[in-house]
Formats: C-alpha cells, sequence, structure tokens
C-alpha cells in the first residue's frame, strides 16, 4: 500500500491551524461560552470574506453548532462563489449583485475550508462545527 501525503498551501495550513486552535476555546470567533451558536453570517465583499461575528478576515472564522446554519450576504459588487475543499460539499452559485444570499446547513461536526472559485487563496475560510 502506498500512502500518498498533500502537502497543504502555506496560508491554506495556517487557516487549519487557526481553525483547530479558535475552536477549542469557548470564547473564540463566534461567542461565548461553550456552546457555539446555531447560526453564523460571512460577508462576502470585493475580494475578501469576513465574519460577521468577529471580523476575522481572509480566512474568516466561524464556530457553529452541528445543525447549525452559515450565511454568506454579498456587501459589494464582484463575481464571487463559495467552494468547499470537501467536494461532496455544494458550492455556491457566482454571485455578483449586493444583497445575494447563500445559506448552507452544517449536519456533522468537523473542520470545514472554503475558499472563491474566481480568487481562489486569495479569499478564504473556515467554519468549525462541534
Amino acid at each position: 500500500m502506498i500512502l500518498r501525503m498533500m502537502h497543504p498551501s502555506p496560508s491554506r495550513l495556517l487557516s487549519l491551524v487557526s481553525a483547530i486552535l479558535l475552536a477549542g476555546c469557548g470564547d473564540g470567533p463566534s461567542g461565548t461560552g461553550d456552546t457555539p451558536p446555531p447560526t453564523a453570517g460571512v460577508d462576502v465583499g470585493n475580494i475578501f470574506f469576513q465574519s460577521d461575528r468577529n471580523a476575522s478576515i481572509d480566512p474568516a472564522i466561524d464556530t457553529v453548532a452541528t445543525g447549525g446554519t452559515v450565511t454568506w450576504t454579498w456587501i459589494e459588487a464582484g463575481i464571487h462563489t463559495v467552494r468547499f475543499d470537501d467536494a461532496g460539499l455544494p458550492e455556491s452559485p457566482s454571485f455578483d449583485e449586493d444583497g445575494s444570499v447563500f445559506s448552507m446547513p452544517f449536519p456533522a461536526a468537523g473542520t470545514y475550508t472554503y475558499d472563491c472559485r474566481v480568487h481562489g487563496l486569495g479569499m478564504t475560510g473556515t467554519i468549525v462545527v462541534r
């Protein structure tokens, strides 16, 4: 059996490490206490994702409870998508208008990283579900 190791880019690795560290903090990026909130919001702007809750940006890092929903809202014109590293998750449509919205529930615990199909690692985020 051959084991093939994937080497993530430095920025993707930093995003993942940050998410793991923040996920363990009760007063981390998504709120206070031990119970994560049921929802999170992310603003999509001109080449950035930004958490509504904690203002983290590229990567935008949020934590939600298992079964929680994250909503991305386009706040500036420009074509952007939400594309997950996990190929089994849906990609948002390519929106380019202020006020466009993409929402997705997260039924399983885990760490989900995403980027913009148009801007790649220039626009990133992480959702921690616990």
